[in-house]
């Protein structure tokens, strides 16, 4: 069994909602991400580290749109350079981001978006499903949600439960990718994506009915046929970019998830070991001078007092380690960008 039309543009919706906050997404969405990735632009999040924002581009400059594509061609090497000098560079290009949203508006970047999101995307999402043999809606939905937001192969390696039984699966599939959202501090604001098909798990809406409330946004079949339109109007042109496809492109998000892991690791541990040597400084300090006062001969008023303001500064100092702990942590979840 192939999945209908509709099937299709429910999960489309869908995680469109969850990128852009439009069932259609949003074609002259450009932000800037904090975590490194650059420039995102469009309805499915192209990113300058990932490849994707070139494929964009690339697509739209050989339909011969006009519309800022003399600032494109002038950005396209660096585009190809996805150091961190250079993404930091075009992040930082107003330029460029103008050219960008005013592109949006002509049919030839609607038709490249959708081309190269197709390719990247949602090919690859129901290729997985016909492989796996799923045929459910919400399957579809979830498997094209975690392609385009990175890391489906590498979670779904770690699933122990048995394809043949499709629900099974899918659930202990959300379950497993909601912890692995949560264990990146990154990630963890965009655990509402897997919140959502939990939740329709739960209510074994398995065919995805309407309707369906996404983030606040009610998704009905009035705003799927206005979906079907949009993408109707803005059909692939007949040569399909020539890019990779989703697979390899996770890998680079990997990387960087291996990368922050290790980096947030050692920020935990450096802490801790600030933590622990500010007590043992503490406790020899304390000790240190209850000798010395005792040595001399102080009274014993003297010696306690300058004992308890020591140990009301080593106190002062890890509750300071501990409120820097929780603002890094806050800021990391906070500065989020999916």
């Amino acid at each position: 069994m192939t999945f209908t039309q509709t099937d299709k543009l429910k999960a489309f919706a869908i995680v469109k909602t969850f990128e852009t906050s439009h069932p259609a997404g949003d074609y002259a969405a450009c932000i800037v991400l904090n975590d490194g990735a650059g420039i995102s632009y469009g309805i499915s999040q192209f990113t300058h580290r990932s490849g994707s924002l070139r494929a964009v581009v690339d697509q739209y400059l050989a339909s011969g749109a006009t519309v800022g594509a003399e600032v494109m061609n002038g950005r396209r090497s660096d585009l190809s350079d996805t150091s961190g000098r250079s993404i930091s560079k075009l992040s930082g290009d107003s330029e460029f981001r103008r050219a960008l949203r005013a592109a949006a508006a002509t049919d030839e970047m609607r038709a490249a978006q959708m081309a190269v999101n197709d390719t990247l995307y949602f090919k690859p999402a129901i290729a997985a499903c016909e492989r796996m043999g799923f045929t459910q809606p919400l399957s579809l939905a979830v498997i094209f949600d975690s392609v385009v937001h990175g890391s489906f192969y590498r979670v779904a390696r770690g699933v122990a439960a048995a394809r043949s039984d499709e629900k099974a699966w899918i659930t202990a599939y959300v379950r497993r990718r909601d912890g692995w959202l949560a264990s990146y501090p990154r990630l963890k604001a965009t655990r509402y994506r897997m919140r959502f098909f939990l939740g329709q798990i739960a209510i074994s809406n398995w065919g995805l009915a309407f309707p369906l409330d996404v983030q606040g946004v009610r998704i009905t079949a009035k705003s799927l046929g206005y979906v079907e339109a949009v993408k109707s109007a803005t059909a692939s042109p007949a040569k399909p970019p020539t890019i990779a496809a989703a697979e390899p492109t996770t890998s680079i998000v990997e990387g960087y998830d291996r990368i922050e892991s290790a980096v947030s690791t050692a920020f935990t541990r450096a802490d801790a070991a600030k933590s622990l040597w500010t007590t043992v400084f503490g406790t020899v300090w304390q000790t240190f001078w209850a000798v010395a006062a005792f040595l001399a001969g102080l009274p014993r008023e003297i010696w306690v007092i300058s004992a308890v303001i020591a140990g009301i500064l080593m106190f002062g100092y890890l509750y300071r380690q501990i409120e820097l702990g929780r603002i890094r942590e806050r800021a990391a979840t906070g500065s989020t960008q999916i």
